[in-house]
């Protein structure tokens, strides 16, 4: 009798143990799920917000989005329907951009803009493209993606653009054709 009383209580200390196993491994599990699951989450939303960037006490940038998510550990500010214009120094849109999605990354001064991307310029040469990049330190804006530019002299497509963020200056790195009132403009 003795030796069943040691083997039930044997027993009972084993299940107690694989169960409370079984319990910090679920509670594990589910930290570290919701570890992920936080860190996927957005520090702060705003819907339908306008945002102005300046240097120097003047505005340089515009910023309209129908929804913003801000990843401070990531650095990473998604915008949604975005719509952007940039100022001169006089204060004068210079250029307007659209698009569906974009991503600014503060610390390196990087904005990328996805799905539909439109530039429009003041002298109204439109840049039609899927994604762009734009390096807010150096003024460039650039993509490896196909690109369409129309202007009043004529509509150039290829693929790859280096520009300035005017689109006064710009180069179609590959694959260039289009139509040209005339050809001499677009000749170096």
């Amino acid at each position: 009798m003795n030796m069943m009383i040691k083997m039930v209580w044997l027993f009972s200390s084993l299940v107690l143990m694989v169960l409370a196993g079984c319990s910090a491994d679920n509670t594990s599990k589910s930290n570290q799920l919701e570890m992920v699951d936080s860190a996927s989450r957005p520090d702060s939303e705003v819907r339908h917000a306008r945002i102005y960037l300046y240097d120097k006490g003047r505005i340089t940038t515009e910023i309209y989005s129908e929804e913003i998510h801000k990843f401070e550990q990531l650095d990473s500010t998604m915008g949604y329907q975005l719509d952007i214009d940039f100022y001169d120094s006089t204060g004068q849109v210079i250029s307007q951009v659209v698009g569906d999605s974009g991503v600014i990354r503060e610390n390196s001064g990087q904005l990328s803009i996805f799905g539909n991307v439109v530039v429009i310029n003041e002298e109204k040469t439109k840049l039609e493209t899927d994604y762009l990049f734009w390096n807010t330190t150096t003024d460039k804006i650039y993509t490896d993606a196909f690109v369409r530019i129309t202007t009043d002299d004529g509509v150039l497509t290829g693929w790859g653009l280096e520009a300035d963020q005017k689109l006064s200056s710009y180069q179609i790195l590959s694959k260039v054709s289009g139509t040209a009132k005339d050809v001499d403009k677009f000749i170096e």
